[in-house]
């Protein structure tokens, strides 16, 4: 009876274990999938929240106001795509990307769409998951 009992807490140890690391794999390979980000707004009070909420989605964001920290970043980190918020004004984006594109001109670069109602803050989390979301079915679909 001991040695059924002994089989048994071996067994479900066993098949624990191996439920865990199936799990760490998938988690492992969406990780990997997850593209890098940069979020460019106008206040990076706000940008800093936003980089909070994406990273509750499993977002992989870095986000920044300052022309120098973005031209750091994109000539340092790996960066899949940019989204420019809808905190700058049309002039100031049509700079933005200008001025990205002087840096790197194959990095794309994605403005949320203007609308005729002003918009908070809260509508670029769903525009940039929708992107990365595309970004990892296009990836996927390449594989």
């Amino acid at each position: 009876m001991i040695k059924h009992i002994a089989i048994i807490i071996l067994l479900a140890t066993f098949m624990g274990c191996a439920t865990d690391k199936s799990n760490n794999t998938k988690e492992n390979n969406e990780k990997f999938m997850e593209p890098r980000i940069l979020a460019i707004g106008r206040l990076q009070s706000t940008l800093d929240i936003l980089v909070e909420e994406w990273e509750r989605y499993g977002r992989n964001v870095i986000a920044s106001n300052s022309k120098d920290r973005i031209k750091e970043i994109i000539e340092t980190d790996s960066i899949d795509f940019i989204c420019i918020g809808g905190g700058l004004p049309d002039n100031e984006r049509d700079e933005m990307a200008e001025y990205i594109s002087t840096i790197n001109s194959s990095i794309q670069v994605h403005p949320i769409p203007r609308t005729a109602e002003a918009l908070g803050p809260y509508n670029f989390i769903p525009f940039l998951n929708n992107l990365a979301i595309m970004h990892k079915v296009r990836k996927a679909m390449e594989e």
